[in-house]
C-alpha cells in the first residue's frame, strides 16, 4: 500500500502538472479531507518539489507523472518519489530549504526579485506563483482567505473551500474565487485578470457596484475608478501571456517596443531600441526571460541592424547622437 507520502507526491505531481478533471478533483478533495497527515503530507511535498525547481539536482531525483513514473521504473531501479526511504532521505536533504518555504505559506509576505520567478505553496493548499518584482502579502485564517497583490504579477491555483473564498486585492481591485485558477497583474490604473481555470468575480471597491464574472479562457482589464468592465475569450493569448510560468517569452505578432519591454521586467541589463523606426516592427518567436541577449543577436540579424553591447545595456539598432533610447523598464 502506497505509503501518505508517496500519495501525496503523486497528487502534487498530477494537480500542478497536467490539472485535474472533476472526478478526480472530488478523489483529491475526499483525501486531503479525510486525515489531518493528509495536509501535511501535501504542503511538505509541494515544498520539496518547490525546492527542486530551484536547485541542481538529478533529473531522476524529481517526481513524475504516474504513467511516466511505471515506464521509467520498468527500465531501471525505482527512484526517488517511489519509495519512502527514498523520500525521507530527499525530504531530509532539503530540509533548510523546505522549512523555510513551508513557514512563508501561511500568514506572511512573498517576495520575488527582479528575474526571479517563484511557486510558493499555501497552508491551504493552494498555489500562488510569482513572476519576476513581485510582492503578495499572504493572510489566512479560520474565517477568510486574502490575498493582497502590491506589486508585480501572480498566477493563483486556488484550493477549494466553499466555506472561505480566496480573495485577490490589488489596489482597488478585487478578485473572487472558490476552487479555480487565475493570474492578476497590477497596473497603476488597475489590474488585468486571466483565468485559465474555472470562475472568479471581479469588481472595482471604487467603481461602483458593477461586478464582471470570468470563466476560464477569459480575460478583463478591471480599472480602478471606471465603471464599465469588459470580458474576452482569448485562451491563446491568456496561454501566451502566461508562458513565463515556464521561464519563457513568447511572441505572436507584437512590436519590437513590447517584445523588449517584456525582456526588461526580467533582465537586470536593459535593452533599449536606439532606432524609434523599429518600434512597430512584428515578431514570433520564443526564448527564455532571461536571454535578452540571445533575442537582440537574432532581432539584429533578421533587420540587418547593428548592435551594441554594454556593461549595462544592450542597443538593439544604430544610436544616434543624444538619443537615449525607448523608455522601456
Amino acid at each position: 500500500m502506497a505509503t501518505i507520502d508517496d500519495q501525496a507526491a503523486s497528487w502534487m505531481v498530477r494537480r500542478t502538472g497536467r490539472g485535474l478533471n472533476a472526478r478526480e478533483q472530488r478523489q483529491f478533495d475526499a483525501w486531503l479531507a479525510a486525515d489531518i497527515r493528509h495536509q501535511g503530507a501535501y504542503l511538505r511535498a509541494l515544498a520539496i518539489d518547490n525546492a527542486l525547481g530551484h536547485a541542481t539536482v538529478q533529473e531522476n531525483l524529481r517526481p513524475r507523472p504516474d504513467g511516466q513514473h511505471q515506464q521509467q521504473q520498468r527500465r531501471q531501479p525505482p527512484r526517488a518519489w517511489s519509495r519512502l526511504p527514498r523520500f525521507g532521505a530527499l525530504a531530509a536533504g532539503l530540509a533548510l530549504v523546505c522549512g523555510l518555504l513551508l513557514h512563508a505559506i501561511g500568514n506572511n509576505e512573498l517576495v520575488t526579485a527582479k528575474g526571479e520567478m517563484r511557486q510558493f505553496p499555501l497552508a491551504d493548499t493552494s498555489v500562488a506563483s510569482l513572476n519576476s518584482a513581485s510582492k503578495v502579502a499572504v493572510e489566512l485564517t479560520d474565517t477568510a482567505r486574502r490575498v493582497n497583490l502590491k506589486q508585480g504579477e501572480a498566477w493563483f491555483k486556488v484550493a477549494k473551500d466553499q466555506r472561505k473564498p480566496f480573495i485577490v486585492s490589488a489596489g482597488a481591485v478585487r478578485i473572487k474565487a472558490v476552487g479555480t485558477a487565475f493570474a492578476v497583474r497590477r497596473y497603476p490604473q488597475g489590474a488585468e485578470v486571466l483565468v485559465t481555470e474555472g470562475v472568479v468575480e471581479v469588481w472595482s471597491n471604487k467603481g461602483g457596484p458593477k461586478r464582471l464574472l470570468l470563466s476560464q479562457g477569459e480575460r478583463a482589464f478591471v480599472p480602478e475608478l471606471a465603471s464599465e468592465m469588459h470580458a474576452s475569450r482569448q485562451p491563446a493569448e491568456i496561454a501566451r501571456r502566461l508562458a513565463w510560468r515556464s521561464g519563457k517569452l513568447v511572441f505572436i505578432n507584437q512590436t519590437l517596443a513590447e517584445a523588449v519591454a517584456d525582456f526588461n521586467r526580467y533582465s537586470p541589463r536593459k535593452l533599449v531600441i536606439a532606432d524609434p523606426s523599429l518600434y512597430g516592427v512584428a515578431f514570433i518567436g520564443q526564448y527564455a526571460a532571461d536571454a535578452p541577449e540571445v533575442f537582440a543577436k537574432d532581432v539584429c540579424a533578421y533587420l540587418n541592424v547593428p548592435l551594441q553591447i554594454t556593461a549595462d545595456a544592450i542597443l538593439i539598432g544604430a544610436a544616434r547622437p543624444g538619443f537615449r533610447g525607448n523608455k522601456s523598464s
